[in-house]
C-alpha cells in the first residue's frame, strides 16, 4: 500500500497544482469501459469488462502536440463463461483493481483526430480470482500471486467531436509479467502472465 499511497499523491499533486503555475495547462475528466485478457492463463479474448474512470491534466505544446497525464481507476482481469461446447463445464473470473497513471505524448494528424503513445505505471490495490471450484488465491494458496506494480505501454487516439468532448480508445499492453507462471517456470520469452486491455472513454475538458 505504500507505493499505491506514493503514486496517488504525487499524481494529484501534478493534477491539481500545476494549474496555479501555468495557465497552459488543462483539466479534465474521463469515463468508460475496459475490455481486458490475460495471456498465459490458456484463455483467449478480451471478454472481461471493467470500469475506466479518472482525471486527467493535459499540456499543449506548439500547434499540433501535447502531453497528457491522468489518474485513473481502471479495471483488467480474465474471465471465461460456463459454455455448453465445453466437454467439462468450467467457470474462471479474475478480477485486478489498480490506480493507473499513464503519460501520453499527443500529436493531432488532423483538426479533431489525435494520435497518442506512452508509458503508464499501474498499482494495484485489489485482486480476486475464482474457477468452477470457487475461491482462489487466499493467505495459503500455492498459486502465485499477482505483482504489486503495473508497467505498460499505451497506443491509442481522440476523436474530439465537440470542442471540450472527446471518444479515446486506447490499448494498454504490460511490458513485463503480472503474476510469474506457476513456480516460476518460464520458456524463452514467456516469464509469465501478461495483461492487455482495450478501453473506450468519453473525456471532457474543463
Amino acid at each position: 500500500m505504500g507505493s499505491l499511497r506514493i503514486v496517488i499523491l504525487l499524481s494529484l499533486l501534478l493534477l491539481f497544482t500545476q494549474q496555479n503555475h501555468a495557465q497552459k495547462f488543462v483539466g479534465g475528466a474521463m469515463a468508460g469501459i475496459n475490455t481486458s485478457q490475460i495471456t498465459g492463463d490458456d484463455l483467449a479474448g478480451y471478454d472481461k469488462l471493467s470500469p475506466a474512470a479518472g482525471l486527467l491534466l493535459r499540456l499543449p505544446f506548439g500547434e499540433k502536440w501535447s502531453v497528457q497525464m491522468e489518474i485513473a481507476y481502471l479495471g483488467k482481469g480474465s474471465r471465461k463463461n460456463i459454455s455448453p461446447r465445453d466437454s467439462v463445464p468450467t467457470f474462471y473470473l479474475l478480477r485486478l483493481h489498480y490506480i493507473e497513471v499513464p503519460f501520453m505524448v499527443q500529436y493531432k494528424i488532423r483538426p479533431k483526430i489525435e494520435l497518442e503513445t506512452g508509458p503508464s505505471v499501474g498499482v494495484l490495490f485489489k485482486w480476486y480470482e475464482e474457477d468452477t471450484f470457487g475461491e482462489l488465491g487466499g493467505p495459503y494458496s500455492s498459486r502465485e500471486h499477482f505483482k504489486p506494480l503495473d508497467i505498460s505501454w499505451g497506443f491509442g487516439g481522440t476523436w474530439w467531436f465537440k470542442e471540450k468532448w472527446g471518444l479515446n480508445v486506447r490499448s494498454l499492453s504490460t511490458m513485463f509479467p503480472v503474476r510469474n507462471h506457476y513456480q516460476k517456470s518460464s520458456y524463452r520469452l514467456n516469464r509469465g502472465q501478461y495483461s492487455s486491455s482495450i478501453m473506450a472513454r468519453l473525456s471532457y475538458l474543463f
